[in-house]
């Protein structure tokens, strides 16, 4: 597909995490990687057990809705080192602090090119969050880009769920044809999306498995590739 066809669209939905925060590296790739650079040498498993336990109080603790981003992270981590039996409060603080880097570099190079972008198109998110996701695009000022922002703990539906996006369409005012979607997970933003007639961008991060980029309109690696298929 060529950037004309992209170029012709009116709106442009995002995902969040992985998307926005990182050039699609999924949130327990980056906390596996942080563990093994802290030298806390648990198996793969167990970080991904103790990732999911945070995960399942961020959703249900209604004190997280008001949180910015290294406030959550700083208790997403806590509830991590809480399921492994760890405490540490100095590696704690450390691993909250280095995901939020990087977390807060890529979403200020993200800024410059939604700044672009919403001069062109209507733009949202569409993402599987806490519930505070507007708290965290306010802290990272980039709120101002975004007409619409669809948090799955708020509407309590979750992607790959059709009606999430159907949500955000109807909100943005758009076809599904006239909007793009890009994302980094294959199953849960491209393929719904593309269902629904949107056009699709994968931002396919480096632990992305082998799947076929066919069904997706266009590949990307960063998200700095997206201005040259839609500016």
């Amino acid at each position: 597909m060529t950037s004309n066809t992209f170029r012709k669209c009116k709106g442009i939905l995002f995902d969040y995490g992985g998307t926005l925060d990182s050039d699609g590296e999924r949130w327990p790739d980056r906390f596996y990687a942080l563990y093994e650079k802290a030298g806390m040498e648990f198996p793969r498993e167990e970080i991904k057990r103790a990732f999911y336990h945070a995960e399942d109080r961020c959703y249900a603790d209604s004190k997280v809705r008001a949180l910015g981003l290294r406030a959550l992270m700083a208790a997403h981590v806590q509830w991590q080192f809480e399921a492994l039996g760890v405490k540490d409060r100095e590696r704690e603080r450390a691993l909250a602090d280095t995901f939020c880097a990087v977390s807060e570099r890529s979403m200020l190079r993200a800024a410059r090119l939604l700044r672009r972008a919403m001069s062109r198109y209507r733009l949202g998110i569409v993402s599987n969050f806490y519930g505070n996701l507007t708290a965290v695009l306010t802290e990272a000022g980039l709120l101002e880009f975004f007409a619409v922002v669809v948090d799955s703990n708020v509407v309590g539906i979750q992607k790959p769920d059709p009606e999430i996006f159907r949500l955000a369409l109807t909100q943005l005012g758009l076809l599904a044809h006239q909007v793009i979607f890009v994302g980094d997970s294959f199953e849960r933003d491209v393929i719904p999306s593309k269902e629904l007639g949107m056009r699709t961008v994968w931002l396919k991060g480096p632990g992305a498995g082998l799947v076929s980029a066919g069904e997706a309109d266009a590949r990307i690696s960063s998200l700095t590739d997206l201005e040259a298929l839609i500016l």
